[in-house]
């Protein structure tokens, strides 16, 4: 039960959002701005199987999460004799079942803004196969409103019935259509969403965006969704003309929607995201160029590594953006004040001595770069970030003349300390005062061979450095990830690459350790709350089907293109 909950869990969490179908889904707004469907577990079953993650499932994971549910079960029994509300109890114990029906069977989601002021907002829910009695959904709905005392009021609308917790702000009302179960959040009651199932009035399947969802035909999908950005700016325009104003001094005009598209190609999760840009790129969106990369330009990274990844990006650009975007904000609400933001910024780059446009963001590339491995830190507190640099020395003399300058200030007690490493200059940020207290960093960065390098320790920083000059091995594409990425195009304007199985055999390799701590403390307190370890799986059975998850982004002008293929996508 429980691989289906977290499974659940984890795939409603993350954007892999199908196709709106008759009865239920025809309550959806039509002119939803936001949707996202995801289809459950049941009807893409065999595709999941084979997938990696479903593999994974079938082994000891499998078992593992099967015997935790079975022990957080035993924990809910047990809640009774500590003074908690049997009622309480009883709802907790029913969760399982429902997340496993909407497990199976997935979901649909449209959310339409009418009006931002005063808000006027729609969103609905649409549950397949979670209407019946059995499924539990909408009984737990009655038992959780009825334990908050809130009043359920029941009437016919266009021959449902309907249940509805009026309120001043937030309507919250659900029924059941056929076997489905729809559940109404909004400004307003359900009764206008319940009328619109039978009606033949205008339904999602109508909506442009949703068609255009239709038209995906790259391969079978278990979910997707859009979010269409060009509408929800229309409506936020009502918020008053310095709203769109201010929209388009950002140079957000320039999009329009987004979309995403989500299946599984063999042992991996596919996904597709685009970025539909076809105006003209100003302001933050100039910081997005179709200029290419590929992997003959990264920087000499660990052999280890076992997480990367590389954009371009124009620091420059973007501290320009962002400075128009503060302008454009003041010139709206402080009219007045307007030019006191240029005025500011100089008096600013006179403190700190540096012309932060010309000489500091100036000085950078359009390059970053990011990575991490084992052996330089566990859980990325290894990572290194670069930057590529344009002009080395007037970049060093900027942030010479940055740190001077923060260390003078009696509020930031900063110390930059230099020290020389293989002919590299690494500069160690030292804080002192009530800020050191709890900081457990030392922040060092050099500016060597082209690079800017920072991380949180001076030891990733000086491995660049090592690696640099040939002293220790660097990273190379092996053959499987070769082999894989020729499932992508040869150049792109960003590509990320992390494996999942570092982190999982470390996590996994000192839960035992872990696990029988928190037992001997809970052999003191709480007897009947202790996990058999047995149940813990082997850190390499765990991983053993696994492998690097690859996102590529391209850039043809006019869309960006994210394409994904993962075996199990984690934080680390």
């Amino acid at each position: 039960m429980l691989q289906r909950i977290l499974l659940a869990v984890v795939v409603l969490g993350i954007p892999t959002l199908s196709r709106a179908q008759e009865g239920g889904a025809r309550a959806l707004p039509p002119g939803s701005q936001i949707y996202l469907r995801w289809d459950g577990f049941e009807a893409h079953r065999a595709a999941f199987d084979k997938s990696a993650i479903g593999k994974m499932m079938a082994g000891d994971t499998g078992k593992f999460l099967k015997g935790l549910v079975a022990y957080i079960e035993k924990q809910v029994d047990g809640l009774g004799g500590q003074g908690v509300p049997p009622q309480v109890v009883e709802i907790i114990k029913e969760l399982p079942k429902v997340l496993g029906v909407v497990g199976n069977n997935g979901f649909r989601v449209g959310v339409e803004v009418h009006k931002v002021s005063p808000p006027e907002i729609e969103g609905v829910l649409v549950f397949p196969k979670a209407g019946t009695d059995d499924a539990g959904l909408l009984p737990l709905i009655k038992k959780i409103a009825g334990l908050s005392g809130a009043e359920i009021k029941e009437e016919k609308v266009a021959g449902r019935d309907v249940f509805h917790i009026p309120s001043e702000h937030v309507h919250l009302g659900w029924w059941k259509e056929g076997d489905d179960a729809i559940i109404v959040i909004g400004t307003e009651g359900p009764q206008k969403a319940a009328k619109r199932v039978g009606s033949k009035g205008k339904h999602i399947a109508g909506n442009p965006m949703y068609k255009e969802l239709q038209s995906f035909k790259e391969f079978p999908t278990w979910a997707d969704g859009y979010l269409d950005i060009a509408k929800l700016f229309k409506v936020a325009e009502g918020f008053g003309e310095e709203i769109g104003k201010l929209i388009e001094d950002l140079g957000l005009k320039g999009l329009k929607s987004v979309t995403f598209h989500s299946g599984f190609d063999g042992p991996a999760e596919r996904s597709v995201i685009l970025v539909d840009i076809p105006g003209p790129r100003k302001g933050l969106l100039k910081i997005v160029n179709p200029k290419t990369i590929k992997l003959a330009d990264l920087p000499p990274m660990p052999s280890d590594l076992t997480s990367f990844s590389a954009s371009n990006l124009d620091l420059a650009a973007f501290y320009e953006a962002i400075l128009g975007g503060v302008e454009a904000g003041v010139k709206i609400y402080l009219p007045n004040q307007a030019d006191q933001v240029k005025e500011g910024i100089k008096i600013v780059e006179n403190i700190l001595g540096v012309k932060l446009k010309e000489e500091l963001f100036g000085s950078f590339g359009d390059l970053v770069v990011s990575y991490s491995s084992p052996s330089e830190g566990p859980l990325g507190f290894g990572a290194v970030y670069l930057v590529k640099v344009k002009d080395a020395k007037k970049l060093q003399g900027s942030l010479d003349n940055l740190f001077k300058a923060l260390g003078a200030l009696p509020f930031v007690p900063v110390e930059v300390k230099k020290n020389t490493y293989r002919d590299a200059e690494l500069h160690e940020i030292h804080v002192g005062g009530p800020a050191a207290a709890g900081f457990a960093y030392l922040p060092t960065f050099t500016i060597h061979n082209g690079w800017l390098a920072l991380s949180f320790y001076p030891q990733p920083v000086q491995g660049y450095v090592l690696r640099s000059k040939g002293d220790l091995p660097a990273w190379k594409a092996g053959p499987n990830l070769t082999k894989r990425l020729e499932s992508f195009p040869k150049e792109f304007v960003s590509i990320a690459v992390s494996d999942p199985r570092p982190t999982l055999k470390f996590l996994f390799s000192i839960a035992p350790t872990g696990v029988a701590l928190l037992n001997s403390l809970a052999a003191q307190f709480a007897p009947a709350a202790q996990f058999d370890i047995s149940l813990l799986p082997n850190a390499l059975e765990v991983t053993r089907h696994l492998f690097p998850n690859i996102t590529v982004t391209t850039d043809d002008g006019k869309k960006l293109r994210i394409e994904t293929r993962a075996s199990l996508m984690l934080p680390f």
